[in-house]
């Protein structure tokens, strides 16, 4: 789980980031390591603001200028600063309201981890849960350390190190490094910085829909893939959508990943209550039309990539027997067992008449132990679709189960880079390069 501390390069998106990110450096001090790292920053080309409390302020005083990305502010804490890192991350999972996280990813330099935060206690609670860090109605685990900002902690004592393995093994992103270094920092901030934050058009009253956009530094219009996360949201990109927004950008694509859930102010806990096949499927709907709409963007090779509920609202979005406006779909174990369209879901002998159809290629991957998702209903589903004429590419992965691919599992490594290139293959056959 340690951070690899190679230095990454940043990605410039010309059609859409414009500016340089930001770093608030938290230090009450102001010792020299603050200043020196403020230094060095400055040079690689960050906007910097070392500050001795009120580190929010801070980041909108950096937003305010000229040349300053407005969505990409990181944080640094030195000293009694880096707790209260943890403390402005920190996100409670009684929260009734969500907003977009003040930081684009956080770092904190030997912060006292055997406090308190939100739902942190100090230590790793003695019946320590082993349930998912996505929200389907079990209940919180408890003691968790949650976050929506990317956090690396450098150092501290035992009790950083039980946090950031607790919090990441529950899909929080809490990394850890045991010595500081300049280059570990720098990397953990550009790999946080390779996107940029776009509004765009909701087809349902009263909401404006948010996405993370990755563009290729390309003079040409390039095919584009929206991704459609799972139920855990933002708490959960940096482990799957991210991942796979930079994973497609190596390979000359654009991404968009559509946050369905902070654009309706929706907190951890109430994520399920979105409904994957009709709000989220809408959304996604909804991103095509303003990709198409986009200079960079071929619109005929726009595809779709969603795992969990996102593979749900996949599904959903291009059911039916009309030509739907994709090129082509992944839907990473979707829930498979329930209705779509002529399908009732579950598992019933395959029948033409209660087949799932759908014009578009369509790649169903599923881990074989799966109790989320039915592997058995994705095959019951991809076997009546053959009976009606369709063909829906499948693969069950045996000995693995739900998010076996999203790093928070004990998942073999040969299984991940099997199914992240047939994902890449599959998209790569069926979203053509024509205009």
């Amino acid at each position: 789980m340690l951070f690899a501390a190679a230095l990454l390069a940043l990605a410039a998106a010309a059609p859409v980031i414009e500016g340089v990110p930001g770093v608030v450096i938290l230090d009450p001090a102001v010792t020299a390591q603050s200043r020196i790292m403020a230094q060095r920053l400055t040079r690689a080309g960050y906007a910097t603001l070392v500050v001795r409390s009120d580190p929010v302020a801070a980041a909108s005083t950096l937003r305010r200028r000229p040349g300053v990305r407005a969505d990409d502010i990181a944080i640094i804490g030195y000293g009694n600063g880096a707790s209260s890192v943890l403390a402005t991350v920190a996100e409670r999972y009684d929260l009734d309201v969500a907003e977009r996280p003040i930081f684009r990813s956080a770092i904190a330099v030997d912060p006292n981890c055997a406090r308190g935060y939100g739902d942190w206690t100090g230590s790793v609670p003695p019946r320590a849960s082993g349930s998912s860090g996505a929200p389907h109605g079990g209940g919180p685990a408890p003691g968790l350390f949650r976050n929506a900002t990317p956090l690396l902690i450098v150092g501290g004592r035992g009790a950083c190190r039980e946090l950031a393995r607790y919090s990441y093994a529950h899909e929080y992103f809490v990394d850890y490094v045991s010595t500081n270094s300049y280059a570990a920092t720098v990397a953990f901030i550009t790999q946080n910085a390779e996107y940029s934050v776009v509004t765009f058009s909701s087809s349902q009253d009263g909401t404006r829909l948010i996405g993370e956009l990755t563009v290729p530094d390309v003079a040409s219009p390039v095919r584009v893939v929206i991704i459609s996360p799972g139920t855990a949201g933002i708490e959960g990109f940096s482990f799957w959508e991210r991942p796979w927004a930079r994973r497609l950008l190596d390979l000359g694509y654009a991404s968009l990943i559509v946050d369905s859930y902070t654009a309706r102010h929706s907190s951890w806990k109430n994520h399920w209550r979105i409904d994957p096949r009709t709000v989220k499927a809408r959304d996604l709907l909804d991103a095509r039309a303003y990709l198409a709409a986009q200079p960079f963007a071929r619109a005929n090779s726009i595809g779709l990539l969603g795992r969990s509920s996102g593979g749900t609202a996949v599904l959903a979005a291009i059911v039916g027997p009309s030509q739907a406006p994709f090129a082509a779909a992944v839907a990473d174990y979707g829930y498979c067992q329930l209705a779509y369209g002529a399908w009732p879901g579950g598992t019933p002998a395959p029948s033409a008449s209660i087949a799932y159809r759908t014009s578009v290629p369509l790649l169903i991957q599923v881990g074989a132990n799966d109790t989320t998702v039915s592997a058995a209903a994705c095959r019951a589903l991809v076997a009546s679709a053959r009976d009606a004429g369709e063909h829906i590419d499948l693969v069950v992965y045996p000995n693995v189960g739900h998010r076996f691919d999203a790093g928070v599992v004990e998942t073999p490594g040969s299984t991940v880079r099997a199914s992240e290139q047939r994902i890449a293959s599959f998209i790569e056959a069926h979203l053509p390069l024509s205009p």
